[in-house]
């Protein structure tokens, strides 16, 4: 009589992948996930910090430099709009599978800039390239996590890639902060960057080997926006005008935070740096992956509403900047360390969130809809840092004060707004 399959060593690893939503191209997108954020993150947290010291060389003022930090907010999202947008028509047209390998061309190209050439301008200069592969590849993830995985099990696998990202984020904190540390931050930044070069091989590497799923999108609308947006589902324009709002209070003191948490963590601005990067980002990051491991499985169970844990989302994007402006000042690097905590709480439905939207869009423009949903959002946040650096230097200048508490507390009404709008136009809808 055959064993029965329950005791199959082969079967239990079976049940437990189909659980997770694991299968060659998930898997492939995990390890492409893990080697391009740790490529990026290595480095990317400490750019305004190295701008800061760029510019003190040319004895630029404070008002000048939080302009600067605060411009290349902007120009960052007005560069993920471009590419959303671009990477929605790229993987719709000519399949997931070669968009995902030709998008990781890009940021190893960036990265050879950033370690070569010692400038803010570099910084411009590569940026396009580097932070291409986060908004030019997502719609392409979207689509692959969408058709290669039954629907009760999205969340989860979005939940699996939050926390592969997170990860390699602490892990990428720890290296660059010790190499402000022992290196300072040029030299550290630039160190950095090479390492992140080394790392987009090996994702190309495994990207190439593993990954199966190529979908291409039935028909072609990307070159008609206005008509694709008007054909949204209406849950989907309203999910959008929410997540724009909170958006702002992520976009207005984003750039800024390393600027606002330096002088409370250390007199020494090489140091602070480093405890910014190995301390407080690695609690955020932390903070993520426990939310996702509570989340990620009562978000994918049958029946369970994904609205409540996107809402939750809402409501910390408007908590984390007034917690910053709150406890930051009163009780030093462990008030830091507390509002970090509510920082890391901001992506606890972002797994539920990316489900819903691969739920709601066409199924014949998927990845295109994907791409300009993300693109709007962008579009419509690029002002925020901004807006936020002119609300900081028409108070006060870079010590924590009156200026910054004022752009903080202005990003949170911002973001309460957002929640507010969500649960009045879901609340009473089912899950």
């Amino acid at each position: 009589m055959s064993e029965p399959t329950s005791n199959n060593p082969t079967a239990g690893r079976s049940r437990w992948a189909d659980w997770l939503g694991l299968n060659p191209s998930t898997l492939a997108l995990l390890a492409t996930i893990l080697l391009v954020t740790a490529a990026t993150e290595l480095w990317s947290p400490l750019i305004p910090a190295y701008i800061k010291a760029l510019r003190e060389q040319a004895t630029a003022g404070a008002a000048a430099t939080i302009l600067m930090v605060a411009a290349y907010g902007s120009y960052r999202d007005l560069l993920e709009a471009v590419n959303y947008y671009a990477g929605g028509a790229i993987g719709g047209w000519l399949n997931t599978r070669r968009s995902l390998l030709l998008f990781n061309l890009l940021p190893l190209l960036g990265l050879g800039v950033l370690a070569v050439w010692a400038s803010p301008l570099a910084v411009f200069a590569a940026v396009p390239l580097v932070f291409v592969w986060d908004s030019i590849a997502g719609p392409s993830i979207i689509t692959v996590v969408g058709s290669s995985v039954p629907a009760e099990r999205r969340t989860m696998v979005f939940s699996l890639q939050a926390i592969f990202r997170r990860v390699a984020r602490m892990g990428a904190y720890g290296v660059s902060a010790a190499a402000v540390w022992w290196l300072g931050s040029e030299a550290g930044f630039r160190a950095a960057a090479a390492l992140g070069g080394v790392m987009l091989i090996g994702a190309m590497a495994m990207q190439y080997r593993h990954m199966r799923t190529a979908e291409r999108d039935a028909r072609v609308m990307i070159d008609r926006p206005r008509e694709m947006l008007a054909r949204f589902d209406p849950q989907l324009k309203r999910l959008l005008a929410a997540d724009i709002l909170a958006r702002w209070a992520e976009g207005m003191p984003r750039e800024l935070i390393i600027l606002y948490c330096i002088p409370i963590l250390s007199a020494d601005r090489d140091a602070g740096a480093a405890l910014y990067a190995s301390v407080l980002l690695t609690i955020q990051a932390a903070t993520n992956v426990a939310s996702y491991l509570v989340v990620g499985p009562l978000a994918s169970r049958a029946g369970m509403a994904k609205k409540p844990y996107i809402g939750l989302t809402f409501v910390f994007f408007a908590l984390f900047p007034i917690a910053l402006a709150g406890l930051g000042p009163i009780w030093g690097i462990a008030g830091l360390a507390a509002a970090f905590v509510a920082g890391g709480l901001r992506e606890l439905g972002e797994p539920a969130r990316k489900a819903m939207i691969s739920e709601l869009v066409e199924p014949s423009v998927k990845t295109q809809a994907v791409g300009l949903y993300w693109s709007v959002r962008s579009l419509a946040v690029a002002p925020a840092p901004i807006v936020g650096g002119l609300i900081w230097i028409g108070v006060e200048q870079l010590q924590p004060g009156w200026g910054p508490t004022a752009m903080l507390c202005t990003a949170s009404v911002l973001g309460m707004a957002g929640a507010l709008w969500f649960f009045a136009r879901f609340g009473k809808e089912p899950g």
